[in-house]
């Protein structure tokens, strides 16, 4: 069975977008037409030589892999140790290089995600210790179909998240309306305008 990935080329792809929660992806930077559907066989052009179906959903260990490095702290909020694959951090410090000189702070605050890590987000959620949109779904929403719903509205689920892959991140803050006014929105624009010429897109928004 094919794995399909819409994948979003170039900032016409961003044009419309008005909040998001900032999760920049980095994609290929071939050319191709917008929103092309890019199928597993081809997926390795933008995801390093990740193929394999273990490490595509993330049972691996990171800090581990070749293929991985730690995200210095410069780089990201300084609260826990980050992972990116090697040639997407070396293209996200030339953006954030450039943003700097902009007056712009990127900074990582969720990298790479394996399985564990993943599953323990995602029933955390369902046992209700972290609350979801502001409830304990264990107790607001007993049907198991319904409950599974609504976490994704949030979070993926233990091997289909795209952090498992080490091309995604997210910056600065998990909040959307953070990207709505000030520094967020000041930040969320220079984004929008110059993401895609370092090789990176948003496929999701809140």
């Amino acid at each position: 069975m094919k794995l399909m990935i819409m994948v979003a080329l170039g900032v016409a792809s961003l044009a419309g977008i008005t909040t998001g929660w900032c999760a920049w992806r980095e994609v290929a930077t071939t050319k191709k037409p917008l929103n092309s559907v890019v199928t597993l066989e081809k997926a390795p052009q933008f995801i390093g030589e990740v193929a394999v179906e273990s490490e595509l959903m993330g049972k691996f260990e990171p800090a581990a892999h070749p293929d991985f490095v730690a995200v210095s702290p410069e780089y990201s909020d300084g609260g826990k140790a980050y992972f990116l694959r090697k040639e997407t951090y070396e293209a996200f410090k030339k953006m954030h290089e450039a943003a700097k000189k902009d007056g712009i702070s990127l900074r990582i605050i969720s990298a790479t995600r394996n399985f564990e890590r993943q599953k323990q987000i995602w029933e955390a959620k369902w046992t209700g210790s972290t609350l979801v949109g502001g409830k304990n779904l264990a107790k607001t929403v007993a049907d198991p179909t319904a409950r599974a719903l609504k976490i994704l509205t949030y979070s993926s689920m233990p091997s289909t998240s795209r952090h498992h892959w080490g091309t995604d991140f997210d910056l600065n803050s998990l909040e959307p309306a953070y990207f709505n006014t000030g520094q967020g929105k000041k930040l969320y624009d220079w984004l929008v305008k110059n993401a895609a010429t370092y090789g990176f897109a948003q496929p999701y928004t809140a």
